[in-house]
């Protein structure tokens, strides 16, 4: 394709592309994309927790779930979201859950799941241990064979709070209620009955802050999978029956008419990707993100999360109820300052001054909670350099000491390789590509442009042969694996790439603009592959809002900076935009 046709091309995939997200906005401001996300995770764990919480008043429910399950298992006998590969994860807990609830109805079912889960490498397989926990917990409760015995989560660690949010972050009220349940059934001599004695009120006050923050409606940061998690705690622990009461009614009311559930829904986390692509696209001053700035506005946390120690003035995800989350709370707060008022919003100050207050000791971000435990909800290349960026969108600038630390932190956790890793995304491209641009607006010596230039490389590296990008995973010269990318990926590694300062000229990156053009759908929308994660390197999910968010806001970076190249050339010639000689 030459040149010109190319930025004609790209001209009409901005332009169609943010009317395709535009026709997203729902009257109160958010963009919403998630009509489809069905999930069979979701699905079996609200179940098992219906089971132990109210069986009979639940019945119904319970029975559309299992017959949702049959009906979904794959020809491979497992389960996954939509677009995602058959995950081993999700396979155990739906075999688990049919094999509990409907064992001789589901008995063929189960044992194809059981044989997936083996051929996918059985426990083995997943790779974070507090799952593979779990996976022992409801195969317990089917009466299935098992590896291993279930570990103790013990009810004392919470009387150390400072410690317990550091090891915990987001898990804390899991934890808490599932330890609960722990106490309730576990022997103990008379030293640890005393301490769970001692531990108890304790843990029943962080599940009721957490309870009471999402307006004692029983469901927990609007999502189905944590309110399952709790609400089985607590319901075999025999504690706070009021709670449970409350989470299996929520539960109930989240069900889909076909008998599943889906994942959390994702308002802010949609609204967001659209948003910033629109800003880019050039409707930072468009009416209709009026309602969208004061939707932003209504979803920001006025009150702390006392059980997390997390100050008020954050985004979650989700609704006004939702768990605190440094990446939307950078995201949100980048937004605003670009949108109409932005320099005077008091939102965007309260969410800066969060930032700065929640910022590790280390000069990274955690999801939540200051100074969390590496692994898990601790830091974050990809956070912390979105951080970065809404810092120096504010006017910080490199010499501030939160972007210094944060800088430096960033150099400090790059890999051999050269790439990043993010928590929220699979492979390397999205961390790296946050990482380049942070590095390149804020880097200030030798060494960052050292690390930034490694950064670079990699994306480089790591681009597939028809100009797309993956997971930057088994890819180079000679090397066997998957030939073409993402829309998602792809549009990671463009961005980045310009923010570093690769001329849109460059064979590489006109390649990646082609490839998205090329992927644009009819309706003005972009094929999501499954690059989101739910649960960090278990449960994945594929996105069509943040496929064209990200695809849209690429495009429209790569035509501003052609544009203001081709300005710079004329400028350096001489030539004027009508194609006259001289000038002024």
């Amino acid at each position: 394709m030459p040149a010109s046709a190319l930025t004609e091309s790209v001209g009409t995939a901005v332009t169609t592309g943010a009317e395709a997200l535009l026709a997203h906005r729902r009257d109160d401001g958010a963009f919403v994309f998630g009509a489809h996300h069905a999930s069979p995770l979701n699905t079996a764990g609200a179940l098992v927790a219906l089971h132990f919480a109210d069986p009979e008043g639940s019945a119904g429910t319970i029975e559309r779930g299992v017959t949702w399950l049959c009906e979904t298992q794959r020809d491979d006998g497992g389960w996954a979201m939509r677009a995602v590969p058959t995950e081993p994860l999700t396979t155990a807990l739906a075999a688990a859950a049919l094999q509990l609830l409907a064992p001789r109805r589901a008995a063929s079912a189960v044992r194809a799941a059981r044989a997936r889960f083996e051929e996918l490498g059985g426990a083995a397989a997943v790779p974070e241990p507090a799952m593979t926990a779990l996976i022992r917990q409801f195969h317990t409760f089917a009466g299935l064979p098992h590896d291993g015995a279930q570990r103790r989560l013990p009810l004392e660690l919470l009387l150390f709070p400072g410690l317990s949010r550091r090891l915990l972050s987001l898990r804390l009220p899991i934890y808490a209620s599932q330890a609960l349940a722990q106490s309730a059934h576990r022997r103990r001599g008379p030293a640890g009955r005393a301490l769970d004695r001692l531990a108890r009120p304790r843990a029943l006050a962080i599940v009721r802050d957490a309870y009471e923050r999402g307006g004692a409606t029983g469901g927990f940061s609007t999502d189905p999978w944590l309110t399952g998690l709790i609400c089985l705690g607590l319901a075999r622990s025999g504690q706070a029956p009021d709670v449970v009461r409350a989470a299996a009614r929520w539960l109930r009311s989240a069900a889909g008419p076909d008998g599943s559930w889906d994942l959390m829904p994702l308002d802010v986390t949609w609204t967001n990707f659209a948003t910033a692509a629109l800003i880019e696209a050039g409707h930072a001053d468009d009416p209709q993100l009026i309602g969208t700035r004061e939707m932003l506005h209504r979803h920001q946390q006025p009150e702390p999360f006392d059980a997390l120690g997390c100050p008020a003035g954050h985004w979650g995800f989700s609704s006004p109820r939702s768990w605190p989350m440094a990446l939307e709370t950078a995201e949100s707060s980048a937004i605003l300052l670009r949108l109409s008022g932005g320099a005077d919003d008091r939102h965007v100050r309260a969410g800066l001054a969060w930032l700065t207050a929640t910022q590790d000791a280390a000069g990274s971000w955690s999801l939540a909670v200051r100074n969390t435990k590496p692994g898990g909800f601790g830091p974050c290349p990809q956070m912390t350099a979105k951080a970065v960026g809404a810092l120096l969108d504010s006017g910080a600038g490199a010499d501030d000491p939160r972007v210094v630390r944060a800088v430096r932190w960033l150099v400090g956790r790059q890999r051999p390789d050269g790439s990043f890793e993010a928590m929220w995304y699979r492979g390397g491209t999205p961390g790296t590509a946050a990482a380049l641009e942070a590095l390149s607006r804020a880097g200030r010596t030798e060494e960052h442009h050292r690390a930034a230039a490694r950064a670079r490389d990699w994306l480089l590296r790591t681009r597939h042969p028809d100009g797309s990008w993956g997971t930057g995973e088994h890819t180079g010269p000679g090397v066997a694996g998957p030939r073409s990318g993402t829309v998602e990926e792809t549009a990671w590694a463009l961005r980045g790439l310009l923010a570093a300062g690769l001329s849109p000229a460059d064979p590489a990156l006109a390649a990646a603009a082609r490839r998205l053009v090329d992927a644009q759908r009819a309706d003005g929308g972009w094929t999501p592959a499954p690059v989101n994660e739910y649960i960090r390197g278990c449960a994945r999910y594929a996105d069509d809002g943040i496929a064209a968010g990200l695809a849209v806001r690429a495009l429209a970076h790569y035509r501003s900076a052609e544009a203001a190249e081709t300005a710079e050339t004329r400028r350096a010639t001489g030539v004027t935009g009508t194609g006259e000689g001289g000038g002024r």
